[in-house]
């Protein structure tokens, strides 16, 4: 039987090469380095950080390997909003995550952070399907939708974590870095 995680495992798989192509593996390491030395969010206020992390979580849950959490993935976040978007799309995630906070407290009557895990899971569930139509009717800006950059920032940033990486793909990081074109 397939499980969720099974599933993102694949698509993580197929994902990663555009992924990858985006940003070397120098500029990924940077990322990394300055997402591990956060004291603070950048981007996003303490309030949206900690609706990405719950989030975040409910996309790649703790199971018996590490969730979204464990990787850090909200600082990964935060540092790729911070260094590599440009305001515009900064913008328009925050919107999105204020528009979940909103959805939140109408359906549950609390914000999405208070929200019961079940409760968060039902209304990003929500959010996914309504991606999934707008992608099937090829309506404009679909892939750009706040939603949508926030399952592709928590899948990049959880497959190319440490634990990420080690624990759930079980691949052995080896130090140093081949280069298939070097002079002898």
């Amino acid at each position: 039987m397939t499980t969720r995680r099974d599933a993102i495992r694949a698509l993580a798989a197929i994902a990663a090469l555009p992924l990858v192509e985006r940003l070397s593996a120098t500029e990924l390491d940077d990322v990394w380095q300055r997402a591990n030395m956060l004291a603070e969010p950048r981007a996003l206020t303490a309030p949206e950080y900690h609706i990405v992390v719950s989030a975040a979580e409910r996309i790649i849950p703790r199971t018996t390997t590490p969730g979204a959490t464990d990787a850090r993935v909200a600082d990964f976040i935060d540092v790729m909003l911070a260094d590599w978007y440009d305001p515009p799309d900064r913008a328009r995630f925050k919107a999105g995550l204020h528009e979940l906070d909103q959805s939140a407290l109408k359906v549950t009557g609390r914000s999405f952070v208070q929200a019961e895990e079940r409760q968060q899971t039902q209304l990003l569930e929500t959010l996914d399907r309504e991606l999934a139509v707008r992608r099937e009717t090829r309506e404009a800006g679909a892939d750009d939708h706040w939603f949508a950059v926030l399952k592709h920032l928590t899948i990049w940033g959880y497959y190319t974590s440490r634990p990420g990486i080690v624990e759930e793909l079980r691949v052995q990081l080896v130090p140093g870095r081949y280069d298939g074109n070097a002079g002898y």
